[in-house]
């Protein structure tokens, strides 16, 4: 009886004991920024900018943090897209906006193709105001670890609004940051930019079924668009597939469905304001070969294997990419579902006694459903198989960040049963986790010889470190049975979790110096350095990755991004083969030729080709070289802008590829294509550059007759022309390079990428936010008109 009393307590009265409300969600963002404190101070951020030096050339072949050249230690390999990809797009989209241009198109990756459109470029996510007040590199930083103390803060909010104790929403909030999901996917810069909205989004969702409320229609608004322009098109799908679900859950047993209404009409908004990035993507993905490199088939890894659950418990069982020991299947990131133990005991008992919060059972079964699509099974394999437009090119393993979210949901909910639960069954989750724990320990030790080579040893050593922190939690919870100070019980929980997932996040993470990222070397200096415009190939994609020579204003063929223009890819095939008839290649999103005789890359104006190799040909002669990087000038490359004498017109694309390869065609003087002809003429005619920039190209011609000008860029759909200020039909010529016919004498000739695509969705964006606006102005109104109803009714 005596032990009983000791569960009497209100846990929301606890909450205003142990934190005061003004200063909790404070203290849950001071705690997420804690992590972060010690490498601050240290002078490093959380940029895997190691890779750079310690993997790719020309920077491998120098010695940079004071290691020898070729001997700079990578952190973890895995993780090197923040710097081969969103890092380059965030630059240039930056760079544009800066010069006053919109950033639609790349010119430095594939020969040429949209940036905005491949959407991870994300070009309007609201955090970019940021690059305009700090140095670049600072602003990146910021703009990493903003995120996780945005969604420590959005998560407070929306715990307190389904009614969780203050010491819980605390607790919560500052795990969720630090899961698996999180962790695994920080660096990136978008993806848990587009994540953090979903608790914000959630919370609106919550009070606008309570009340009526303009501020709430608002933030709601600006959430929806935000999610969408922050650059992960997955996590997107992810957090409006849950707040539908929710919008539904929570209209269901509102006694306001009115409000159904504004959050669909906040929602529908968003959509329309967010098209600026919608129609130029969609255009782009039906344009691009994805659903050939990215297409699902039965040897790929996609789904997150039954056997990756063990992560739940254990997150480095099958080792770590962190260590080199990763044995597990596909990528590490994609699968690791970590919670932390001790959130996961609360999870284990977040449903007793809670009937009455009916969120608790829409959260399981959210859980479960993104289980469910994450696991292979003939449902979640539905969108694959039957090939869903936009869907079955996507990973669906990512959806377990909506397991993850949920599981830590269930745990605010689970605290708040373990601070006022009276029975001593609460012992059985600490119990089943370290049983569990042992289990998989004996389990992997009696049959070691199982396992392939030293999977099971890397199984068994990183299982102690679990079973040590379930022992601690086991600790914390007999504490809680014997009557231990409740304050000192949950110090014990935030100090325990604090160290379990601190550990697990920064074994993970990569921290790096600022002067790290993207250093000058000769090789770049020398390119840099060179007239433009032109572009250089590479033999390796370990020199000058594909997006990083961007940093440095040096155009490539070469590139490297999930999405890449379909007629590219038919074009670097054929090149690769020189074969005309070739199947478009899957290149896994990487595009690195490596036939630099092919007539195909002089014709994309590529000056120089960078390699490892002593390359012994006529028409390649080294110009420059530093360490293993050899940089050789390609005698053979035309002119980014040429004239053509004549325009031989063919029957389809498929024979423009085969007389392209016809080494008696030359090339330089003679254009083909399926589209237009030109008669044979002897033209004297001369081309100027007055200005080049990624957006936009100013010429000035001077032609003795009309003659067709040749523009080594791809032609895709956006592009216009004006002479003297009048457009011009822009031509396909050579399978896909841009041509115009010239008028004789001096003219001013301008190109600019300006898609409709983008235009329209501007247009009719801007006049879904105007919508928005008036729609808050008339929410208000009637709000007032109701009060003021009310007010004379009273008296």
């Amino acid at each position: 009886m005596k032990n009983k009393k000791l569960f009497k307590f209100n846990s929301g009265t606890l909450g205003k004991s142990f934190f005061k409300p003004l200063l909790a969600p404070f203290l849950a963002c001071l705690l997420t920024f804690s992590f972060f404190l010690p490498y601050l101070g240290r002078g490093k951020v959380p940029i895997p900018a190691d890779v750079i030096p310690g993997v790719f050339y020309p920077w491998r072949d120098n010695s940079i943090g004071g290691y020898n050249p070729s001997k700079f230690p990578v952190k973890n390999p895995l993780i090197t897209d923040p710097v081969i990809a969103t890092y380059p797009w965030r630059f240039i989209t930056i760079k544009n906006i800066k010069q006053g241009s919109w950033p639609l198109w790349n010119s430095y990756s594939f020969s040429g193709q949209p940036l905005l459109g491949n959407f991870e470029s994300a070009p309007f996510q609201i955090l970019n105001i940021l690059f305009f007040i700090l140095p670049f590199k600072i602003a990146w930083t910021v703009q990493i670890i903003l995120p996780e103390i945005l969604t420590t803060f959005f998560m407070y909010l929306f715990l307190k609004s389904i009614k969780i104790s203050t010491v819980s929403s605390v607790f919560a909030s500052f795990v969720l940051p630090f899961t698996g999901f999180f962790v695994a996917w920080m660096s990136m810069g978008i993806i848990v930019t587009t994540a953090m909205w979903l608790p914000l989004i959630l919370f609106c969702l919550q009070k606008l079924s309570q009340k009526t409320s303009v501020v709430y229609f608002l933030i709601l608004t600006f959430a929806f668009f935000q999610t969408i322009f922050s650059g992960h098109t997955q996590t997107v799908y992810s957090v409006f597939m849950a707040s539908i679900l929710f919008m539904a859950f929570l209209f269901k047993y509102s006694t306001t469905r009115k409000n159904l209404i504004i959050c669909l009409l906040s929602l529908i908004l968003a959509i329309i304001i967010a098209l600026p990035q919608i129609l130029p993507s969609i255009e782009f993905i039906n344009l691009s070969a994805r659903n050939i490199d990215q297409a699902y088939n039965l040897g790929r890894s996609w789904f997150l294997k039954p056997q990756n659950l063990i992560q739940i418990l254990a997150p480095d069982f099958f080792g770590n990419p962190s260590t080199y020991n990763y044995w597990g299947a596909s990528n590490y990131a994609e699968f690791v579902s970590f919670i932390g133990l001790v959130p996961l005991s609360f999870v284990l008992i977040s449903f007793k006694k809670n009937l009455k919060h009916k969120e608790v059972y829409f959260f399981a079964g959210l859980a479960l459903l993104s289980l469910i699509f994450a696991l292979p099974n003939f449902l979640s394999k539905i969108p694959y198989i039957y090939h869903w437009p936009y869907i079955s090119s996507a990973q669906p393993s990512r959806i377990i960040f909506l397991l993850i979210f949920s599981l830590v949901v269930l745990c605010a909910y689970g605290l708040d049963q373990f601070l006022t639960y009276k029975s001593k069954k609460i012992i059985f989750p600490p119990l089943l986790i370290l049983a569990s724990l042992f289990m998989l320990f004996v389990i992997t030790k009696t049959f070691k010889s199982e396992f392939p080579n030293d999977a099971a040893h890397i199984a068994y050593r990183n299982l102690i470190f679990p079973i040590v922190t379930a022992i601690a939690v086991l600790g914390i919870y007999v504490a809680r049975l014997l009557g231990v100070n409740r304050k000192i019980v949950i110090i014990a929980i935030f100090t325990l979790t604090a160290v379990e997932l601190f550990r697990f996040t920064a074994k993970f993470t990569s921290f790096s110096k600022l002067s790290w990222i993207f250093p000058e070397t000769e090789v770049t200096n020398f390119l840099s350095n060179q007239p433009k415009p032109f572009r250089v190939m590479t033999t390796n994609g370990l020199i000058l990755h594909p997006n990083t020579s961007s940093i440095y204003g040096i155009e490539t063929i070469n590139g490297y991004d999930p999405l890449y223009f379909i007629n590219y890819a038919k074009l670097i095939s054929v090149s690769e083969t020189q074969n005309s008839k070739a199947q478009i290649s899957s290149f896994n999103r990487v595009i690195t030729p490596q036939n630099y005789d092919s007539r195909i890359i002089n014709l994309l104006n590529a000056k120089y080709v960078l390699s490892f190799d002593e390359i012994n040909n006529d028409n390649l002669v080294e110009v420059f070289k530093e360490g293993s990087t050899r940089i050789y000038e390609n005698k053979n490359a035309l002119p980014r802008f040429f004239f053509v004498n004549e325009i031989q017109k063919l029957e389809n694309r498929n024979q423009e590829l085969e007389k392209i390869l016809d080494s008696k065609l030359d090339i330089a003087h003679t254009a083909v294509s399926s589209q237009i002809s030109f008669k044979k003429e002897d033209i004297l005619a001369r081309v100027v550059i007055n200005k080049y920039t990624d957006q936009s190209i100013d010429l000035t011609s001077t032609t003795n007759k009309v003659a067709p000008l040749v523009i080594a860029n791809i032609n895709y759909p956006g592009w216009i022309a004006k002479i003297d200020g009048k457009k011009t039909q822009i031509n396909t010529v050579d399978f896909g390079m841009q041509s115009i016919f010239v008028p004789v004498g001096t003219h001013h000739i301008n190109f600019k990428f300006s898609p409709r695509s983008f235009y329209y969705g501007l247009y009719i964006g801007v006049f879904g936010f105007i919508v928005a606006l008036l729609s808050a102005i008339v929410i208000w109104r009637r709000l007032k008109y109701i009060k003021n109803q009310f007010r004379n009714t009273k008296v």
